[in-house]
């Protein structure tokens, strides 16, 4: 992670306009180019000030974003599309099963992870960089899923990191409308400022085999979404301000591979074509991107919102931004 150079910046910029003034090149046209410059420098000042990444595990393209009707996602299709971006090609490229997805979306980084919550990741997570960065309490960053394995979000086995700028969790094995009513108090009382929230169903009902459960916790989890940007949009520390991704862990296996619905775990794509979603005060609205993207885009890319950098953000997805 490179050194931020708003400080720096700061200073320069002020001065450059100074110089051009004193030498009669000022115009117009030349500050639109340097504003579009400078946009993608991690300096713009945003309106976002708090980031909720949504994951919902484990449902299939085919019943989602890619189905003709969009039946069993009405309130995302029809209510929250035009506020926001959907990434069409948005993709796991790595293994695809609940942890190591979820470290990949948190750490920027694919790692082959035990999928029972055994191994904590390598790298640290976006909210120990922010809270590193922000100097913030760890109630102000929270984990708060439907797995309770997921735990391991909160810390990782790097020496620099481990034990250090640790999120707050609630993770728990239970039902996500629970989990939606914990997310919520936990929204109310404590008004983190970056937040992971997990569902489950789709994932639980689909290992199970229960064809009819698995399209209903699709259509739950739809709602739920609908309901925290409802939430969000009627909160008085959140609206505004507030920057919503919504997408999944992995997929699962086409129908005439293996279990078909029932599991996942290979590199078909059923398992790896994933949902992306996102709205913001920074981001457009009704669009829909065909640039390709993958989960370790999401750390740069709430790096760049929330003031920290990654690797020069060279993995920024800007094509969200206005």
């Amino acid at each position: 992670m490179r050194k931020n150079q708003t400080t720096l910046r700061y200073y320069l910029f002020p001065l450059y306009f100074f110089l051009l003034a004193i030498t009669g090149c000022y115009n117009n046209e030349s500050l639109i180019e340097i504003e579009d410059d400078l946009s993608k420098a991690a300096d713009k000042p945003y309106k976002t000030e708090n980031v909720i990444v949504v994951v919902i595990d484990g449902p299939r393209q085919s019943e989602t974003w890619q189905s003709v009707d969009r039946k069993y996602i009405p309130r995302m299709a029809n209510l929250l599309a035009p506020q926001g971006v959907i990434i069409s090609e948005f993709y796991n490229h790595g293994a695809t099963f609940t942890v190591p997805g979820h470290v990949a979306i948190c750490t920027g980084h694919y790692e082959s992870l035990s999928n029972k919550g055994e191994q904590l990741p390598t790298e640290p997570s976006f909210f120990q960089m922010w809270l590193k960065i922000s100097k913030a309490p760890k109630e102000k960053a929270w984990i708060i899923t439907s797995k309770e394995k997921l735990n391991v979000l909160a810390d990782c086995r790097d020496v620099e990191w481990r034990n250090s700028f640790n999120p707050s969790f609630d993770t728990a094995n239970r039902d996500d409308e629970e989990t939606y009513q914990k997310a919520t108090e936990i929204l109310t009382n404590y008004q983190p400022q970056l937040v992971l929230l997990h569902f489950r169903g789709p994932d639980a009902n689909g290992h199970a085999g229960d064809w009819d459960k698995y399209i209903s916790s699709i259509a739950i989890a739809d709602s739920l979404t609908y309901e925290l940007y409802r939430f969000i949009e009627n909160n008085d520390f959140y609206k505004n301000r507030t920057t919503i991704m919504v997408t999944n862990d992995h997929g699962r296996h086409l129908d005439n591979i293996a279990t078909g619905f029932m599991a996942h775990g290979d590199n078909c794509m059923g398992c790896t074509h994933l949902n992306f979603y996102a709205v913001g005060p920074d981001f457009k609205k009704d669009i829909i991107s065909t640039t390709e993207r993958e989960q370790v885009d999401i750390l740069p890319t709430v790096g760049e919102l929330m003031g920290f950098q990654i690797d020069d953000n060279k993995n920024v997805m800007w094509e969200l931004f206005k």
